[in-house]
């Protein structure tokens, strides 16, 4: 089958890239694939200061696919159009369109007209549907570009529940996160001490204050927490926090993007990998840390529960409850006999694989 793919890949950083290309490349083993990635993803003005490509990587994958471009420019309408005829030339019978912000809004209804009068099919491929940080306007446009299409893809119960409510016609799939796989590592220290990561952008709703409270609870256990990631703001607050529970020997921030090279230390150093969110359908910090064989303690929102096995792969805890999540981290530091990384590797071939995702995408 003719496939387009239109999605960042790397050298684009973040968890979507990665999750685009691990679909590209399973999707590139089966099908004549057409990879259609960015010249500019977004304007620096939506991205702060933060540089959008992982300096390490460069465009070194062009090689590994038959026909991949870096030539959209998302503010451009004019390079909309010239994708659009390209789509089209290539005799295409699919095109994915990964959905996960609401900035794609314009440019996706564009592309879905084009292609509606085209004939050509499209599947929506719903990483999020509604954003974390969401507002009124901006769920108005997401039912707007999701109305567009019949078929769409998910990765929670909760998340199919939600298109359905909106656009009852449509036919929706869920398919578990799928698994992100990395080269082990292994440089955990030779010590007793209970090592958790807290990994990832850190952002309000990701309850980075809840974790601080729950290990100010336990400051009498040997615990040691990492927070691996950048701060999208007031990381001031956080720092004050630490100074005035009491634990800032139990905590080191490390305040930066960590390309793949350097991310495997930190998810080898970890027993645990920790989740404290407040509200989220999904999370990719949850795939890559099965990828590593990783345990995770989470809050029981979203659809965290359909990818945690309770006691086997991981632990739920309430969201927004100190103590709650305090008491799920001492359950780590008392069962640490459990295979966590053999019933991980269960649970992931048997739900979280490109391979059934490649195929649900493809039918």
């Amino acid at each position: 089958m003719k496939i387009c793919l239109i999605a960042p890949v790397p050298p684009f950083r973040g968890g979507i890239a990665k999750y685009c290309y691990s679909l590209a490349k399973e999707l590139e083993t089966r099908h004549d694939l057409l990879l259609l990635s960015y010249r500019r993803q977004y304007p620096a003005l939506l991205y702060g200061k933060k540089n959008q490509t992982d300096p390490e990587i460069g465009r070194g994958i062009v090689g590994e696919f038959s026909n991949l471009s870096f030539d959209i420019d998302s503010a451009n309408p004019l390079s909309w159009g010239a994708t659009a005829r390209r789509i089209a030339s290539f005799g295409t019978e699919l095109v994915i369109l990964p959905w996960w912000v609401v900035y794609w809004a314009p440019m996706y209804l564009y592309l879905l007209r084009f292609f509606r009068k085209k004939g050509i099919r499209v599947l929506l491929l719903c990483i999020n549907v509604f954003e974390h940080e969401d507002s009124a306007l901006k769920k108005f446009l997401t039912k707007l570009v999701l109305r567009r299409t019949k078929s769409i893809i998910v990765h929670s119960e909760q998340e199919k529940s939600e298109i359905l409510e909106f656009h009852p016609e449509a036919t929706v799939r869920k398919h578990l996160l799928p698994l992100f796989h990395y080269q082990p590592c292994d440089s955990r220290p030779r010590d007793d001490s209970m090592h958790l990561l807290f990994f990832g952008f850190v952002r309000p709703y990701k309850g980075l204050d809840t974790l601080l409270r729950a290990l100010a609870l336990l400051k009498e256990r040997n615990i040691t927490l990492q927070i691996a990631g950048e701060f999208w703001n007031d990381r001031e607050s956080y720092e004050q926090m630490v100074e005035e529970l009491g634990i800032r020997d139990k905590v080191r921030i490390i305040d930066q993007y960590l390309p793949d090279s350097e991310m495997s230390r930190y998810f080898a150093w970890a027993d645990l990998v920790v989740l404290p969110y407040r509200r989220t359908r999904t999370s990719g910090i949850i795939a890559t840390a099965y990828g590593y064989g990783k345990p995770v303690l989470a809050t029981d929102i979203g659809g965290f529960h359909e990818v945690i096995e309770d006691g086997r792969t991981g632990k739920l805890a309430p969201p927004d409850d100190p103590e709650a999540f305090a008491a799920g981290i001492e359950w780590f530091i008392e069962n640490r006999e459990v295979d966590f990384s053999g019933n991980i590797r269960s649970f992931a071939a048997e739900k979280m694989s490109w391979r059934s995702l490649a195929s649900m995408a493809t039918e």
